[in-house]
């Protein structure tokens, strides 16, 4: 990302889109569109201040474009630190009421966060704040091009595979993966002729057994924060 000289911690256009479509298509809809813009686009941290060096006796030295001079804010999301960013220097105003504004290309910020937070990232923290799943950060921080796991054809696939062998597949009419949770869980759901079930054996135990087998595709391993398995009538 090229340094724009005349950056004064505005909300940029594709950042600025991806979260328009919170209020009009959901927020599924911003998290995509969120994750393409910030391959391309800046955040904004807070900046570290260096103390009077008459009181220290030293000076920091600090590159003030390099993530050491970023004071990382954190907030705790379901038990867990995430790293925060902010998309304008208004929206640090806002929550941190002082802060010196930095911009960062966010895979700087999302390599960070693999470091330290594991991989969790909120931008805007607040009312309309965006948590960033571990997969979509993780790929942003190699420069990559997130694909969701609800978009993931090859997963689709891996996953129809795995089932194949188990007792009760037959009862299996189809196989989906939805997001939920705005997109911090993934869940896969089982659409299941419960009388096939029942003929197999014990419908839970059958159930239990094909989640099982699901449960060892590598590809659905890393595709979220969470997954869920739901089974659900035909």
């Amino acid at each position: 990302m090229k340094v724009d000289r005349e950056d004064s911690g505005q909300l940029l256009p594709a950042t600025a889109a991806a979260l328009a479509l919170g209020a009009t298509e959901g927020a599924v809809a911003r998290l995509e569109a969120l994750a393409q813009a910030l391959r391309h686009e800046r955040v904004i941290v807070p900046i570290n201040v260096e103390a009077d060096p008459r009181e220290t006796g030293v000076h920091a030295n600090v590159d003030p474009g390099s993530c050491d001079a970023a004071d990382f804010a954190r907030v705790t999301v379901g038990g867990r630190e995430a790293l925060v960013a902010y998309s304008s220097s208004i929206e640090l105003e806002t929550s941190r009421p002082g802060a010196r504004p930095m911009t960062l290309p966010f895979h700087k910020v999302a390599l960070t966060a693999l470091v330290e937070t594991g991989g969790r990232v909120v931008l805007n923290p607040g009312p309309d704040a965006v948590l960033m799943p571990r997969s979509c950060v993780a790929a942003l921080a190699q420069g990559d091009q997130w694909l969701p796991a609800w978009r993931d054809e090859e997963l689709l696939l891996q996953l129809h595979e795995q089932y194949q062998d188990v007792p009760g597949a037959q009862a299996v009419h189809e196989l989906r993966i939805v997001p939920a949770e705005e997109g911090m869980v993934v869940r896969v759901e089982l659409y299941v002729d419960r009388q096939m079930l029942s003929a197999v054996g014990d419908p839970r135990e059958v159930l239990t057994g094909l989640f099982a087998a699901l449960q060892t595709a590598q590809r659905l391993q890393a595709a979220g924060d969470r997954i869920e398995f739901v089974p659900l009538p035909v």
